[in-house]
């Protein structure tokens, strides 16, 4: 019994790490929920402007066009830099009174993102409810 047990707790630990770097395939309007809450997740969509948005020295927040329907869509957190000092995974710092010409987003092979392109990102879903909800992008990728 005790063996069963040990066997069993190990089985469990395993496959509780595996899951945690396979991401949940999960559509833009199904992510704003308490279930996908600290989930990495993959999901695709049209990047675009928000209506509003807040930039930091270290992120900018872009969205996925919204389908027709009443869902949350989750804003996408893409940071400024990244850890390899590569272009790729990221966006440029916006300044004030930029134009649609200065967003540059590069995926993750260090090609360029425009918006209005179809893209699928990879990342942990924070703030998973109807008021706030994000993707903290960690890959970003160009769908042709």
């Amino acid at each position: 019994m005790n063996k069963f047990i040990k066997v069993f707790a190990a089985t469990a630990l395993l496959s509780i790490a595996a899951c945690s770097d396979t991401p949940v395939a999960v559509n833009a309007s199904d992510i704003c929920n308490e279930e996908y809450k600290d989930v990495l997740v993959t999901v695709e969509g049209v990047i675009q402007l928000p209506e509003s948005f807040y930039t930091t020295r270290a992120s900018v927040t872009m969205v996925f066009e919204a389908p027709a329907g009443k869902y949350r869509i989750p804003a996408l957190h893409i940071y400024t830099a990244n850890r390899s000092g590569e272009k790729k995974n990221m966006i440029e710092p916006l300044n004030e009174g930029f134009t649609d010409a200065d967003v540059k987003i590069y995926d993750d092979k260090g090609g360029m993102v425009k918006l209005g392109d179809k893209i699928r990102v990879t990342g942990e879903v924070i703030g998973a409810s109807k008021e706030w909800c994000e993707i903290d992008v960690q890959k970003i990728e160009k769908i042709n």
